[in-house]
């Protein structure tokens, strides 16, 4: 993937996320941004070899259906960049952290469970397509796993059949977000599943690396996964609430806000159990598990014992 970058700053961008790697970052948390800003160089600054405020000030510019957030993430990217240059002795440009300003908090969308019935039943009954054989195995099993275990769509595309034991239900995790190594446990139903689907693919692409293989024998592309998503979703004949859009991500954040629908309707403490939830769900801190709270049902939160005083440090903008 390194080989990838070709322009002027291409030594320096793959010694940069080297450096992130060093330092515990995932290398898709910048890659994507710098591969494009890479391209960007090669057709529009060619010769340039300096990180120059034209240039940045050109990167910068919000491009049609792009989100203020998305935009923002672009610019948090290349203002990174241009501290590392400047801390090993290259002059650049480093954008102002006022020009990036402040996130616009993201709201998830949460599936009923009519929506969900609907979009496994159209996954269940997904075919098979001539670049994707086996697409009619995976699609079923895939979007379960990450709505049953709360997984990233990264960590699902990448799970490796040793990483999955299918004698006592567990799943290793090691390609994760924030490099936080874990295990999860399947639920009984998601087991047997995933025991029916090991069965079958097992005999049409023996001596598989990955539980969810591309036909040459590598993983899908998060592209792809998203795409099924929709296919789905288009085949169930959803009309999306609101103005947000579902996206395969937010079956990660309907699993987090299950759990703790389903704490504070059994009357547990969830300044006691957040923990749990954080390390199962391989978060970098409590304030990332807390936020869920949020999410959760106006009339449960009212009617439950939940002491906000004792997550305003974990969510400074909740109070009670």
């Amino acid at each position: 993937m390194m080989d990838s970058f070709k322009s002027r700053f291409a030594m320096h961008i793959k010694d940069f996320i080297r450096y992130k790697e060093s330092l515990g970052y995932c290398q898709s948390s910048y890659f994507k941004f710098l591969i494009h800003f890479d391209q960007f160089c090669l057709s529009t600054f060619p010769e340039e070899t300096s990180l120059t405020k034209e240039l940045l000030m050109r990167w910068a510019c919000l491009r049609p259906n792009e989100k203020e957030n998305g935009l923002k993430r672009r610019m948090v990217a290349l203002r990174e960049f241009g501290k590392y240059l400047n801390t090993i002795g290259i002059e650049a440009y480093v954008i102002p952290s006022e020009m990036i300003g402040t996130f616009k908090p993201f709201f998830p969308y949460l599936f009923t469970d009519e929506e969900l019935a609907a979009f496994f039943a159209a996954a269940d009954n997904m075919p098979p397509h001539k670049l994707s054989p086996y697409r009619h195995l995976i699609v079923p099993v895939i979007f379960r796993l990450l709505y049953c275990c709360g997984l990233r769509p990264g960590e699902v595309r990448l799970i490796r059949c040793e990483d999955i034991n299918l004698a006592t239900g567990t799943i290793y995790i090691r390609d994760t977000k924030v490099h936080k190594e874990r295990t999860v446990v399947m639920a009984p139903d998601m087991l047997s599943l995933c025991k029916k689907y090991d069965a079958k693919m097992s005999t049409v692409q023996k001596n598989r690396d990955y539980f969810f293989p591309h036909p040459d024998g590598t993983t899908y592309y998060a592209t792809w996964v998203q795409k099924q998503f929709w296919k789905c979703w288009k085949n169930a004949g959803i009309h999306f609430r609101g103005t947000t859009a579902p996206r395969v991500y937010d079956f990660r954040h309907n699993y987090a806000t299950r759990i703790l629908m389903k704490w504070v309707e059994e009357g547990r403490d969830l300044y006691t159990w957040l923990p749990y939830l954080s390390a199962y769900m391989g978060h970098s801190d409590f304030s990332s598990t807390a936020y869920y709270i949020h999410l959760l049902p106006e009339r449960l939160v009212k009617a439950s014992t939940i002491d906000w005083h004792r997550f305003s440090d974990l969510i400074p903008g909740v109070r009670s």
